[in-house]
């Protein structure tokens, strides 16, 4: 198998709602002879946005200006609840109006496409009521759908350490062969040190409304956190699961958090990889050899802090193409304990994946 990475980003923020980062949680869509990549903004003082951004070449991307945007209250996405608080990781609250190409305000979006359906696009994402749904007949207009949440708040304490962490990770797929959608639902167990870990869950659903309860399919071992000594860390916690069927099995690309420490008041400080990871089933997953898929780029590069992808990869000639977010940063920054930087942010790249 050989994974080339584009030699730099081909979206980067440049608008008042992108912030300092644009990044993929999200998904890229083909749609006709238009690719279609819903991506992830944050604005600090204002909270997350889903973006829209076109291409026909999936090298030079548009940014239309298709919704006018008037934001002046932050909003909420619990992650961690310490002494009874929430964190809010915001500093200061911004304004913002004008015209914009954000479609969505949910946090770590999946958006699914198929044009037989009445609302061809569907849109899964995490608010302060837990896991939410939406639904548009043209990939710009989005209605909630009236039952939400459809996976309430899921809040894991852990007494130790006087914290509560929220399930905020869920990427979503539609499994072609048991014909169902597949939400990987972000869980928590505490091991025998009193660590809170992120582990991968599991909840589905056949009409995109009703989910199962979220079931824990896999937790950090032994073999995830020695890969992750064996390059300067402490541990390795699972940070998301994006799965996806191929041939009569899945693959999936699995955010390695590969952690240093954790905050006193807040969450972790560390790095993320992608690791390419099996499962005959989608239920009992294996990270496949030792070595990253999309490795960390070298310090100081655009990707150098975290990686993560898009939910589902396209399918090209001899293999795949793989759409990704890169990071100057590690997981900590935007912490009250260690803000951001002016040279941080996040952009948006590509690899190519030959069999």
């Amino acid at each position: 198998m050989l994974v080339q990475k584009c030699p730099k980003p081909v979206l980067c923020p440049e608008h008042p709602w992108e912030g300092r980062h644009t990044y993929l949680y999200g998904s890229v869509l083909e749609v006709g002879d238009e690719l279609r990549m819903y991506y992830q903004s944050y604005v600090e003082g204002i909270g997350f946005f889903v973006c829209l951004a076109t291409s026909r070449d999936g090298i030079n991307w548009e940014k239309p200006l298709i919704k006018p945007l008037k934001e002046s209250t932050p909003r909420l996405y619990p992650t961690v609840e310490v002494e009874g608080k929430i964190l809010d990781f915001y500093h200061k609250t911004q304004y913002l109006e004008g015209l914009s190409n954000v479609v969505a305000s949910y946090h770590i979006p999946s958006v699914l496409y198929n044009p037989k359906d009445e609302h061809p696009y569907k849109l899964f994402g995490y608010t302060d009521r837990g896991y939410c749904v939406a639904f548009s007949k043209d990939g710009i207009n989005f209605f909630e759908y009236s039952n939400n949440p459809v996976i309430p708040l899921l809040k894991f304490p852990n007494k130790r350490t006087k914290k509560v962490w929220y399930s905020d990770v869920a990427p979503v797929f539609y499994d072609k062969r048991k014909g169902l959608y597949r939400a990987m639902v972000k869980t928590y167990k505490i091991d025998q040190q009193g660590r809170t870990r992120r582990c991968v869950g599991m909840s589905v659903s056949k009409d995109f409304v009703r989910w199962s309860k979220p079931k824990t399919l896999w937790i950090p071992s032994e073999r995830e956190d020695r890969i992750a000594k064996s390059k300067g860390f402490a541990w390795a916690d699972f940070y998301g699961l994006c799965p996806f069927n191929y041939k009569d099995h899945y693959l999936g690309f699995l955010w390695l958090f590969m952690i240093d420490y954790e905050f006193e008041k807040g969450t972790h400080e560390g790095k993320i990889e992608v690791y390419l990871s099996y499962s005959k089933d989608c239920r009992k997953w294996e990270i496949i050899g030792e070595e990253p898929l999309i490795p960390l780029g070298k310090e100081g590069d655009w990707d150098s802090g975290m990686i993560t992808t898009c939910n589902q990869p396209l399918e090209r000639e001899g293999g795949l193409r793989v759409y990704y977010s890169g990071m100057n940063h590690s997981h900590g920054y935007g912490e009250y304990e260690k803000p951001y930087q002016e040279e941080h942010k996040a952009c948006i790249g590509y690899c190519e994946i030959k069999w």
